[in-house]
């Protein structure tokens, strides 16, 4: 069995073009064979772009086709990487657009692109935002905003797309707004709020995300959108609670977790912090950013209370071994 490993990532830059770059590992030298594809149905559809060598490390390519994605399969050594794809949407007004797909289970199998996504307020889309979801074929939008937020700012979608409200309570903008009218609120105060909502959003929202799985076991609603205000903590758990159930590891959760500090500039949301005092910046940020410290904290309390994040999924969320395997034909490539 060999030991050669690839891993690889697209990004798009600023002139558009996808940046595709790898690392094999062990170190060694030699040619990589990079394959490319507009859509990622089948191996057959990806045919040979070029050959680099391994210590090139980076390839950059013009966008075909729409310029929304492209595939990539990487070969050296006999090996293959798994299907490769920009994570990343770039929108003109909506925030942390990102696709949830391509990340390994535990028993390396890879889940597709191009199913889940997840994004921030959807109710700033630009026609531009709105054209290019039309273009991902999103069918089905779960809204996971408080019923106030969302009656305050109506999400702007092609009236084809279904849109499932699921409400929770997270860190929306109402909520920050009512937090920071303490004037002693700081940033380890703000820290603390967030572990709580997020203990406060698993055990008095169970009916959203249950009801959210039922969306996911039926395999006519993909591809589907998860949004909320700012995408960060309901849409957080709730893709860390899928991609759990596929068998994700926690490691790669974190990391997918995190990735909305990449995305989100607390510098340019809604609440403007600059006029505030230090101490209550230093927390507005921390309510605006993503911390590994919250995330645990609800994993600890999860497994904790119920014994493991799988007992949880089961018992109070209706995430039987049936519809995991329903969750894994849709979601995984079975090639």
């Amino acid at each position: 069995m060999s030991t050669v490993k690839i891993t690889s990532v697209v990004e798009k830059d600023r002139e558009g073009d996808f940046l595709l770059k790898w690392e094999v590992s062990p170190d060694q030298e030699g040619d990589i064979d990079i394959y490319s594809s507009l859509t990622d149905s089948s191996l057959t559809s990806f045919t040979p772009l070029a050959s680099k060598k391994i210590t090139d490390q980076v390839l950059r390519v013009s966008p075909t086709g729409s310029g929304l994605r492209e595939y990539f399969i990487l070969r050296t050594a006999g090996v293959y990487s798994g299907v490769v794809a920009n994570r990343i949407i770039e929108m003109n007004n909506i925030k942390n657009f990102r696709d949830i797909g391509g990340y390994f289970t535990t028993d390396n199998r890879q889940i597709k692109w191009g199913e889940i996504y997840r994004s921030a307020n959807l109710s700033d889309a630009t026609l531009y935002d709105q054209e290019r979801i039309r273009r991902l074929n999103i069918k089905t939008v779960i809204d996971f905003r408080s019923e106030r937020t969302a009656k305050k700012y109506p999400l702007l979608l092609h009236p084809s797309i279904r849109k499932i409200a699921l409400p929770l309570s997270p860190m929306d903008a109402e909520k920050l707004d009512e937090q920071i009218k303490n004037a002693h609120f700081d940033r380890s105060d703000a820290i603390r709020y967030v572990q709580e909502s997020y203990v406060d959003i698993v055990e008095n929202h169970k009916p959203q995300f249950g009801e959210m799985f039922d969306v996911l076991t039926n395999d006519s609603n993909y591809p589907v959108l998860l949004t909320e205000s700012l995408g960060k903590d309901g849409v957080g758990l709730a893709s860390y609670f899928i991609l759990h159930a596929l068998g994700v590891p926690h490691s790669t959760l974190e990391e997918d977790y995190m990735l909305s500090n990449i995305e989100i500039d607390p510098a340019k949301a809604k609440i403007d912090a600059r006029n505030l005092p230090e101490p209550m910046q230093e927390a507005v940020t921390a309510m605006l950013s993503v911390n590994k410290a919250y995330l645990n904290y609800v994993i600890d309390y999860i497994n904790q209370k119920y014994g493991s994040m799988d007992n949880y999924l089961e018992k109070e969320l209706r995430v039987t071994s049936g519809k995991k395997n329903l969750l894994r034909k849709y979601l995984l490539y079975q090639f």
